[in-house]
């Protein structure tokens, strides 16, 4: 798996973003810096983020994309959705096409379930009916989309209504990733990293909503030790039992109470920042 930021420009200002669009300029932001970028990756999966990657000229991004699929490669473009609302029609249809020829898919930031939350998450008004709209074009254009819902302690309580808005409002997502804030750039401020064990219940019953309801989901960033019967769903276990590399080993660490824990063999332990903010699990 390899990471092109194409710029840090962004229409949303996050609390949680982890490469935040202030400071920093854009450097070689253009579409001959992102193929030299590509050409230089290892094989696997190719992640396409920002700041907000549909804010580039359509025109590269749709090259970059078949770059990609020439390579071999898989994409995964990462985007917030919300300039999706108002491309034109042939412009997103087009998009759309050469992320489906590269087997790809869009991994969509949507941290809330209501325009205050949302608000209070993105500090961008009118955002998340912009969001909204975007993802709903995205699926009706053919679009293969996934979820991420970064939990923070802005809404770790409404889990269970996120989950429920996910299955009745946006039919048609192949499947959401609850992801806890990352600790670094904007989200490195503490008051956004709850306990994980205040997390636990309401993560649970928003997992019971998707497993009813057919949704499928996954979790990162929560050690399997807090997901009960639900554990499978953390993302790391698979790149553990085969041993494979990459940043969750660099991301986390073990804590001595992690030590005796039925899933040692298969957990990396929590987030580095998050040991930094709690001290401990």
């Amino acid at each position: 798996m390899s990471l092109i930021h194409l710029f840090r420009r962004c229409n949303q200002r996050c609390v949680f973003c982890s490469y935040p669009a202030e400071g920093g300029e854009e450097g070689g932001a253009s579409l001959k810096t992102w193929l030299s970028e590509l050409a230089a990756m290892p094989p696997g999966l190719v992640q396409i983020s920002g700041g907000e990657p549909l804010l580039a000229p359509a025109g590269d991004l749709r090259l970059l994309l078949a770059a990609v699929r020439r390579l071999g490669r898989r994409a995964e473009l990462q985007t917030n959705a919300v300039a999706a609302a108002d491309m034109k029609a042939g412009e997103l249809a087009a998009l759309v096409k050469a992320l489906n020829a590269a087997d790809g898919y869009f991994n969509v930031n949507f941290p809330a379930d209501t325009a205050g939350l949302d608000y209070a998450t993105t500090r961008t008004r009118g955002a998340f009916g912009k969001r909204l709209t975007g993802v709903r074009r995205l699926i009706k254009t053919g679009a293969r989309v996934r979820l991420t819902h970064v939990i923070s302690s802005l809404n770790y309580r409404r889990l269970p209504g996120f989950a429920a808005f996910a299955v009745k409002k946006l039919e048609g997502v192949s499947w959401v990733q609850f992801s806890y804030i990352k600790g670094t750039g904007r989200g490195a401020d503490p008051r956004f990293l709850p306990r994980y064990a205040a997390v636990r219940p309401f993560l649970g019953r928003a997992l019971l909503v998707c497993e009813k309801n057919g949704l499928r989901c996954e979790v990162d960033h929560i050690p399997p030790c807090f997901l009960g019967g639900f554990y499978r769903l953390n993302v790391d276990i698979v790149k553990m039992e085969e041993g494979l590399p990459g940043p969750h080993l660099a991301e986390k660490a073990r804590l001595p109470e992690c030590s005796g824990c039925r899933y040692l063999g298969i957990c990396p332990g929590p987030r580095k920042d998050y040991i930094a903010v709690h001290g401990k699990l």
